[in-house]
């Protein structure tokens, strides 16, 4: 099996990543760089430092898990400083470094591009589908369900790194295809924008732990996650190559746990995978696990 694809003309050894919300500091960045993953994915990162939310905010269990993180990381200055760095580490090891951002608005989301584009990253992920930011009982908006943010944020965003920047965007699952048929519509009118990320967490899924709540922002309510999402991820993928132009490419996320997954993946449209909770679970050595498996689906 040919492992080696390029996403948005970058080269990459094989199809498996991590996903963000996974790797954060200049830590974890070393520590994929170590591993199997073609490439490293840091963040997502926001204007100011955030400690993110409080109490029980990751849970995972056989079928699925859930969090509510809400977008930790040390803010601009910390990634201004140490982008160039992480570069260095991950271009050292032969893997490209994306960097996923998170803003509060168009303008927030242009600066933070325009951050890691000057700092060397290889990609920008503008991360359009965070569930789980709460400011007292309200949820932070969706920005993906909206497609004049969406519009508004790609074009702020233009220009200030221009058309020629790697660019993509991760969006939420959508339900209704209509909806997701108006959003696809902008990013597909956009010059930016060279790949999609489907899909972010699942928004406001609640779960007991016995009498209470598993997780604890949000009244209980959060990304949800893990093997269950997989069959949702794929539907999306599958919507999604039927209505993008053919340009843009895919990456696809959403309960991996086997390397037919991967496969399964590809086969429904997209150029590459990235894992999330498989990897919070089993750590570096699931890029190698899963390539491995495969590998074997292949040659079965």
């Amino acid at each position: 099996m040919e492992l080696q694809i390029e996403v948005a003309g970058i080269r990459l050894e094989h199809p498996l990543m991590n996903a963000a919300g996974t790797c954060k500091l200049l830590e974890d960045v070393k520590n994929l760089s170590r591993s199997a993953s073609a490439a490293i994915v840091v963040g997502s990162i926001t204007v100011e430092p955030r400690t993110g939310n409080s109490g029980d905010v990751y849970w995972a269990g056989p079928m699925f898990s859930l969090n509510s993180l809400g977008l930790p990381n040390r803010g601009a200055s910390y990634y201004r400083e140490v982008i160039p760095e992480m570069v260095a580490v991950a271009h050292g090891e032969g893997k490209p470094l994306f960097v996923s951002v998170a803003g509060f608005s168009p303008e927030e989301y242009a600066d933070l591009a325009e951050l890691v584009v000057r700092g060397g990253a290889d990609l920008v992920e503008l991360n359009l589908g965070c569930p789980n930011v709460w400011q007292g009982s309200a949820q932070k908006r969706i920005a993906c369900f909206d497609p004049a943010l969406v519009a508004e944020v790609l074009r702020r965003v233009e220009d200030k790194v221009g058309t020629d920047a790697k660019v993509s965007v991760k969006i939420s699952p959508f339900s209704d295809p209509f909806a997701l048929a108006e959003v696809t519509q902008v990013i597909g009118a956009s010059k930016l924008v060279k790949v999609v990320t489907t899909v972010n967490t699942f928004p406001n899924a609640f779960s007991y732990n016995g009498a209470k709540p598993r997780i604890t922002p949000g009244g209980g309510l959060a990304g949800f996650a893990g093997p269950a999402m997989k069959p949702i991820g794929l539907g999306q993928v599958r919507q999604l190559r039927g209505i993008l132009p053919e340009h843009i490419q895919i990456i696809g996320v959403g309960g991996i746990t086997h390397g037919g997954d991967i496969r399964e993946y590809r086969e429904s449209g997209a150029v590459a995978t990235q894992v999330a909770t498989a990897y919070l679970e089993r750590h570096e050595q699931v890029f190698s696990s899963l390539l491995g498996e495969l590998l074997e689906t292949a040659s079965a």
